[in-house]
């Protein structure tokens, strides 16, 4: 059975943070959902956070795994291969996000293969926002030169455009931030 949307949560020692990112997960105005947490090497106090998280909701699933190379991008490939979502949303395990976050994602990625919200953090005294439209030309040409200005808990993908991506998620080359290769990768696939 195909749900609307699966959601990545990638975590590898921000269990605590977990609290705060898997309920806004959770709370989206979109239901039909699983959140599937992908550890990489997490200690003994993320186990056990996850274990509580997991038996108050039928849709959380934990995918405990010992620490991979670089990021555990690998890990996160295993845990898309049982994912049921039409679409896969990406939220960093120490972020939250907006009620309606998902149902924007599905309403972008109904006409297109990668798609993102509108980023923006709140620190004590200002709002910062990014501002990119990868609709346009130049904004993908910085992407796919190096400049990142997307951040992992804004995106989201059509999991029909990840079945064509070669190996999925994997170790990043150094040098390179994790989700800036994937969202380069991502780009560079024909159509």
């Amino acid at each position: 059975m195909s749900l609307a949307a699966t959601v990545l949560i990638p975590t590898h020692d921000h269990g605590r943070t977990l609290l705060r990112s898997v309920p806004s997960a959770l709370a989206q105005t979109v239901d039909d959902v699983e959140v599937l947490v992908v550890g990489d090497g997490v200690p003994d106090e993320t186990r056990e956070l996850m274990a509580e998280l997991v038996s108050a909701d039928e849709r959380v699933r934990f995918f405990d795994n010992p620490k991979g190379e670089r990021h555990g991008e690998a890990h996160r490939h295993l845990a898309l291969q049982e994912a049921r979502g039409e679409i896969v949303c990406y939220l960093s395990d120490d972020d939250v996000w907006l009620p309606d976050h998902v149902e924007e994602l599905q309403r972008l990625l109904a006409r297109a293969d990668v798609a993102h919200t509108l980023s923006f953090a709140i620190d004590v005294d200002r709002l910062h926002v990014v501002r990119q439209d990868l609709a346009r030309d130049f904004h993908r040409q910085l992407l796919l030169g190096g400049e990142s200005r997307i951040h992992l808990s804004i995106t989201g993908h059509t999991m029909e455009l990840y079945r064509r991506l070669p190996g999925g998620w994997h170790a990043t080359p150094q040098g390179i931030y994790t989700d800036l290769y994937l969202w380069q990768r991502l780009l560079s696939l024909p159509g």
